[in-house]
């Protein structure tokens, strides 16, 4: 029976695995700082901050190329200019056209009360020849009253119109300029937090992050971390994700500290894999690993570490 046992665990063993992977220091307080959502969806990185230099809240970071946006914001301030000049023109059109009208009812009206008085004078004083001239006179009047009435209401309500038009008009456009100046403000970021500024790598050459590269909108440029509260972050391939239990524990040994072992355990896998095309055509989960043993004092921001996992299929 005890021989039956350690051949079991024998076997067993046998299907461990062990797997060595990099990873690089970094904080959990940690601004990542993305390329912003650009027209194009694809940004040119026109200034940045120097990589390892220290920033403060509030400080530049990145700043991306807004130069089409720049010359839609030029045309959408001179159209709004000209729509309001248009629009003042066309109002001050329009009161002149409201006098008029207002001035045509006016005399409509007088005309309308003198008729009105010479249709009652009876026709006994003045004659049938001026009654029935008079009786006339009065229906024109009428006539004159009721169209300048008409003339005047039509007036007014293009005023009332004209008004609705240009609130209408000046709100989308002002809406529409806004939309572009908000979006060139979010081409300009600064820090949210103390830190030092680390370049991000490009996922098909493992190459820096420099100004002047061109990033899709959602990209990693940057990030801002403290140099407190330190993990490492390493990227693990998807054949070997099924193989990790919960709180896996890892040994670290840090670059700049060969010879000296550290523990770690696993503490976050992403749920989604990425592209690590330098690395070939594999799927990469983000592992963040804790340091659980006292980390090294000079222990710096963007250090790289080597991380061996010992793993086990948990299908056996």
């Amino acid at each position: 029976m005890k021989l039956l046992v350690i051949l079991c665990l024998s076997t067993l063993n046998s299907f461990a695995e062990t797997i060595y992977i990099t990873g690089s220091i970094e904080s959990q307080n940690t601004q990542r700082v993305l390329m912003p959502l650009v027209p194009s969806f694809n940004g040119k990185i026109s200034d940045m901050a120097a990589e390892g230099s220290q920033v403060k809240t509030g400080d530049f970071l990145l700043r991306v190329d807004g130069s089409s946006i720049d010359s839609q914001i030029e045309t959408q301030i001179e159209q709004l200019e000209v729509f309001k000049a248009t629009a003042k023109k066309n109002s001050l059109d329009l009161k002149i056209q409201l006098n008029q009208a207002q001035i045509a009812y006016e005399k409509a009206n007088i005309n309308k009360q003198i008729a009105t008085m010479k249709a009652q004078v009876p026709l006994d004083f003045i004659g049938e020849l001026a009654y029935k001239q008079n009786q006339l006179q009065l229906k024109n009047t009428e006539k004159s009253l009721q169209k300048a009435t008409a003339d005047l209401q039509e007036v007014k309500l293009k005023i009332r119109d004209n008004k609705q038009e240009i609130v209408l008009g000046v709100t989308q456009k002002q809406q529409k300029l806004d939309y572009l100046q908000e979006t060139l403000s979010r081409f300009s970021i600064h820090a949210q937090q103390d830190g030092y500024v680390i370049y991000s790598t490009k996922a098909w050459t493992g190459e820096k992050i420099q100004t002047g590269d061109q990033m899709q909108s959602g990209s990693e440029v940057m990030s801002v971390s403290q140099n407190a509260n330190l993990q490492i972050i390493a990227y693990i391939n998807a054949i070997d994700i099924p193989k990790l239990h919960s709180k896996q524990k890892v040994n670290i040994q840090f670059d700049a500290y060969l010879g000296k072992q550290y523990q770690g355990k696993i503490i976050q896998v992403a749920s989604g894999g990425e592209d690590k095309q330098v690395w070939g055509d594999a799927l990469y989960y983000k592992t963040v690993i804790k340091i659980l043993d006292k980390a090294p004092e000079n222990l710096l921001l963007g250090m790289s570490a080597l991380i061996e996992i010992k793993l086990e299929d948990k299908n056996l």
